[in-house]
């Protein structure tokens, strides 16, 4: 179990990265890309970030997940410390699609971009804290 939950802790911060990367070069690229879930009337950068939410939210679902299980694995009696620099990533990714979610043409697209990238955002922490919890959990030198 211990390995299983450091495998998947690191797994999904790196997924996390990953998708807040991609996303950051296709906007400052103008990239194109394929949508995995296409809605019918959505607009370029509101299908990519329509698809961004939904595969981040199924990372925080598996984070959440993990969590339970390891806590159930082992009974925590320390308190949990958050690395908030490892926020920096999700926030930079965020501003810059803040910054063109002010540059949309319509309004809809200017809220709805701004909205994901601050849910994005937040998101992200509870992604990182399932990680944090999980190594302070399992820590490295007490390994059986």
């Amino acid at each position: 179990m211990r390995q299983l939950a450091k495998a998947l802790a690191v797994f999904i911060n790196l997924a996390n990265y990953g998708v807040g990367i991609a996303v950051a070069l296709i906007l400052l690229l103008k990239a194109d890309f394929t949508s995995v879930f296409y809605l019918q009337g959505l607009t370029t950068n509101e299908s990519l970030f329509f698809n961004m939410l939904l595969f981040i939210a199924g990372l925080a679902l598996l984070g959440l997940v993990l969590i339970l299980l390891t806590k159930e694995y082992k009974k925590l009696s320390l308190i949990i410390e958050f690395p908030i620099v490892f926020e920096a990533l999700p926030l930079i990714v965020s501003v810059i699609s803040i910054i063109y979610g002010f540059r949309a043409d319509t309004q809809r697209e200017k809220i709805f971009v701004i909205a994901a990238a601050v849910i994005y955002a937040l998101l992200s922490l509870v992604i990182i804290y399932a990680g944090a919890t999980v190594y302070q959990i399992f820590p490295k030198d007490e390994e059986k």
